[in-house]
């Protein structure tokens, strides 16, 4: 009885692990340290898509500032600027970098300082109804190529 009662448990482990695991995967994931009296940073990664149609990243959030938004920086005049965007749209079966110079996760007032080898927790809310919380960990800006 034990052991059929153990097979309908990994039966059901393994089909609710299949429904419920997430077709959007997140790699790269950090957050800026900031230097002294910074009180502003962003968080870069590679969003994945592997759904058959598009998602869109439309939210963000974090308790480390006052604002969490996204963010992109374009060529305006011959000058690099930043401009808040209301979305991030991940191509289906594709899949899109959030790095320095482009889109980003903008964190805006700052609690305190963000240290390099700590972590903070960072919430992704997309178009599909779905949400990803992470422990981010701060490290030292990436130069993407």
């Amino acid at each position: 009885m034990k052991s059929l009662i153990s097979l309908l448990s990994a039966g059901l482990l393994l089909i609710s692990t299949q429904l419920f695991a997430s077709p959007l995967i997140i790699e790269d994931l950090y957050i800026r340290a900031t230097p002294p009296n910074s009180k502003n940073s962003a968080a870069f990664m590679v969003l994945k898509n592997a759904h058959k149609k598009e998602v869109k990243l439309i939210a963000a959030g974090s308790d480390i500032a006052d604002r969490v938004e996204l963010h992109r920086h374009i060529m305006d005049n011959g000058l690099m600027k930043m401009r808040q965007v209301k979305e991030i749209i991940i191509k289906a079966e594709s899949s899109i970098a959030l790095q320095p110079g482009g889109y980003h996760v903008m964190f805006l007032n700052l609690k305190q300082p963000l240290k390099e080898g700590e972590s903070v927790t960072l919430s992704l809310s997309f178009d599909n109804g779905q949400q990803l919380i992470f422990d981010a960990p701060i490290k030292k800006i990436k130069i993407h190529k």
